[in-house]
């Protein structure tokens, strides 16, 4: 089984492209789009999401393209897992966080490009190339360099800022429906010390908006904001039939600040 995880949009030539050049080259081997709607050039989410997705199909090959440095001096790398699958994709820190949720037991630097080959589309000319010959039984080794897995890049996970009565940290994703996902997870919460149940705040500017700590959105109140744990585990900021992000004016990349509430 092949998987495939991009930011070039679902739909889109360049995704046709990947599963046209895996089809030709093995037929028979069964492809699932995991995502193709990663913010483009964002390596960060794109990493986190594979780390995610990725376990669920420890045994397949995993392509994986958020590559906005593309032709530059970044490796291009096949990553050989402990449980029989592989990740295929740019050194860039996209593969780091689904390489050591499964363990590698083999890192490979692919061949360079062939010639004729595009200097700017190396999901089609060398990364699915890669993919196809994994699924088809090739060994990791026969596609190129080994190399030592300590220089393998990883993405820019910065720990939230956690002391008494707020917790800090960065927005990673917003979903369709407007939930805003943070780089902390319910150990921060807790130390922050925040309980379900407690009133507090959040904020992206000066403005603060009130929030109460729920374990489902059902506990807020319609249209109430609520602090939880998501399904990833990761601490999130929604809104009871609502959109956080429109309510908060947020975007990914800002720091999101939870606080105890005190009325203006």
């Amino acid at each position: 089984m092949i998987t495939l995880l991009t930011d070039f949009g679902a739909g889109s030539e360049y995704v046709g492209a990947l599963h046209a050049v895996l089809a030709a080259a093995c037929p028979d081997r069964q492809r699932i789009d995991l995502a193709h709607d990663i913010p483009p050039g964002d390596v960060r989410r794109g990493a986190l999401t594979l780390a995610r997705l990725a376990p669920l199909l420890p045994h397949a090959v995993h392509l994986a393209v958020v590559d906005p440095g593309v032709g530059g001096p970044r490796r291009a790398v096949v990553l050989g897992l402990a449980t029989g699958g592989a990740l295929v994709g740019p050194d860039n820190g996209l593969l780091a966080p689904a390489a050591e949720a499964l363990g590698v037991v083999e890192a490979v630097a692919l061949h360079p490009l062939p010639d004729g080959a595009s200097a700017t589309f190396h999901g089609r000319d060398l990364f699915a190339p890669a993919a196809a010959a994994l699924a088809a039984g090739a060994r990791p080794s026969d596609l190129g360099t080994p190399f030592d897995l300590t220089g393998l890049l990883v993405p820019d996970l910065p720990a939230p800022a956690v002391r008494p009565g707020e917790l800090a940290a960065p927005i990673v994703a917003i979903d369709p429906f407007g939930n805003l996902e943070l780089l902390a997870g319910p150990a921060d919460l807790e130390a922050a010390g925040f309980t379900m149940g407690d009133r507090i705040s959040a904020a992206v500017t000066d403005r603060r908006h009130p929030a109460t700590v729920c374990r489902v959105f059902a506990d807020a109140a319609p249209k109430g904001m609520l602090v939880h744990i998501d399904s990833h585990g990761m601490v999130a900021l929604a809104v009871n039939g609502g959109s956080a992000a429109q309510r908060m004016g947020a975007a990914a990349g800002q720091i999101l600040t939870l606080g105890r509430w005190t009325s203006p």
